[in-house]
């Protein structure tokens, strides 16, 4: 498996260029392409087809600027791509984020969104774009931190295991990124009790052999006890 398709959210935020970067860096690493989508903030319940308004209607003046905003984060996003020298894709879409992203990650190998910042979030905002596109769209989703980006390339991952149904899922999902790691840890930091262990033991085991069928060298970490996991 290799992503050949990277999806990246752009817009105008002060966190877009670093996320775009890291989403071309990475489309670059994998020689991939890079599917820039930059979204209008009106649903496609209001205008399921986009919108088309004569110029100087009343319509066309409310919606004509948030239409050439989307266009200039695609300007952006595709000078980003040209000088890493990656393909570019750019879609421009009559949507808001958060559903926009999660129907196109349908046609990606993987979405790249920044992490929320509570300082260019809009007033009385509830919906979080990564929180949505995690649990609503078909992919996985890297999320960007708001302060310093990492290399695209993690140097050393760390795999958050408790056997379930989603973390099975995000161990797959990763793969072509842990193959470029110098250092993969899989973690089971759950709560248990001493009776269980020899189970959770097994199942770190068993993840470290399939992963090392896929070509990833894993060290394994149990650990028990009340702290904080993050």
């Amino acid at each position: 498996m290799a992503y050949k398709t990277v999806l990246v959210h752009a817009d105008g935020s002060r966190h877009a260029a670093a996320r775009i970067r890291y989403a071309a860096t990475l489309a670059h690493a994998h020689g991939a392409t890079l599917l820039g989508a930059a979204f209008t903030g009106i649903s496609r319940a209001v205008f399921p087809e986009g919108f088309d308004n004569r110029p100087g209607t009343l319509a066309a003046n409310c919606f004509e600027p948030l239409a050439d905003n989307a266009r200039r984060a695609l300007d952006a996003c595709a000078a980003i791509a040209e000088e890493l020298g990656v393909a570019c894709d750019r879609r421009l879409v009559c949507d808001q984020p958060d559903d926009g992203l999660a129907r196109l990650a349908r046609f990606a190998d993987l979405v790249v969104v920044s992490q929320d910042d509570p300082d260019e979030a809009p007033a009385g905002s509830v919906v979080r774009i990564p929180d949505y596109v995690i649990l609503n769209s078909a992919r996985p989703v890297l999320v960007v931190p708001r302060c310093d980006t990492p290399a695209a390339v993690p140097v050393r991952a760390l795999l958050a295991w408790n056997g379930s149904r989603e973390a099975s899922f995000a161990l797959a999902a990763a793969l072509p990124l842990l193959r470029g790691a110098v250092a993969v840890t899989v973690a089971d930091l759950a709560d248990t009790a001493d009776t269980a262990r020899s189970e959770y033991r097994a199942q770190l085991d068993e993840v470290q052999g399939w992963l090392a069928r896929h070509g990833v060298q894993a060290d394994t970490l149990l650990a028990t006890g009340g702290d904080d996991h993050g």
